[in-house]
């Protein structure tokens, strides 16, 4: 083979190739974007979130889901139908966890001083509503009832805050029950332990844990008038099903005198 004709084979051979890459390549694409999009909906950037959020949770916190074998619509994969996710708030791997365990897009209600900034891609793709538990928050509210009544779900941590310390349930922001009576949907209680205990919300995601989430009860409040009784029902739930004391002083309250002298 004379060097002209190796030229035209490997300058055929190059041109076979690259026809095969944009062949393959954007159905290799459209295939993985697929798969992203079919784990939970919402597109693929929230499937991709969703993958890394239940590889930490199962890996590295070996997270393992108490009475999940029996959730009611609509809280199951591939149900329709609005509904609220509550529970207690021990780390700020707590979403990640709740959310490996129920196969819908969950929308959270976050209080706005917890979103580390470091992660704005996550909160925007997931539509993280920001709360900052003043009378700014109506707004908010407004949406997430729109949410619910939509067809979505709405994860929220009625705390406020992270217990500090562990093993005690803190005071509930009367929101909650507002949102329950107001949108008139199923909410789903959850009771959150043995994740990491961590100085920052942040770290507890690369510490080492064995979680737990447990389902205590699905709770009609639609009846319930009154958005503090509603609220103290939910917390009940709570207390009763871990044993944990109630401390009656808020973690907001607390966190917010620490913010005024700098801590």
């Amino acid at each position: 083979m004379t060097s002209t004709q190796l030229a035209i084979v490997i300058m055929v051979g190059i041109g076979v190739w690259i026809l095969l890459w944009m062949w393959a390549i954007p159905r290799v694409t459209d295939r993985i974007r697929t798969a992203l999009d079919d784990r939970i909906g919402n597109g693929p950037l929230v499937g991709l979130i969703d993958l890394v959020s239940c590889t930490v949770a199962r890996t590295r916190h070996q997270v393992r889901f108490v009475g999940f074998e029996d959730l009611p619509s609509p809280f199951r994969h591939g149900d329709v139908g609005g509904g609220i996710v509550v529970a207690n708030h021990t780390a700020g791997v707590d979403p990640f966890v709740v959310q490996t365990g129920i196969r819908r897009l969950i929308r959270w209600m976050m209080w706005a001083d917890m979103m580390d900034p470091r992660f704005d891609f996550a909160w925007k793709a997931g539509q993280a509503l920001p709360v900052s538990y003043g009378s700014g928050d109506a707004g908010t509210l407004r949406k997430a009832v729109r949410h619910v009544k939509d067809g979505g779900l709405i994860g929220i941590f009625p705390e406020g805050a992270i217990e500090r310390p562990p093993g005690e349930i803190r005071p509930f922001q009367p929101g909650v029950g507002l949102l329950a009576r107001l949108s008139k949907a199923p909410v789903l209680v959850l009771w959150i332990h043995d994740t990491p205990y961590t100085e920052t919300a942040s770290a507890s995601i690369f510490k080492r844990s064995h979680s737990i989430v447990e389902l205590v009860n699905v709770i009609d409040l639609s009846r319930e008038k009154e958005p503090t009784v509603a609220t103290a029902i939910l917390r009940d739930a709570i207390v009763d099903r871990s044993g944990w004391p109630k401390n009656e002083e808020s973690m907001l309250a607390i966190d917010g005198a620490e913010a005024d002298a700098g801590g």
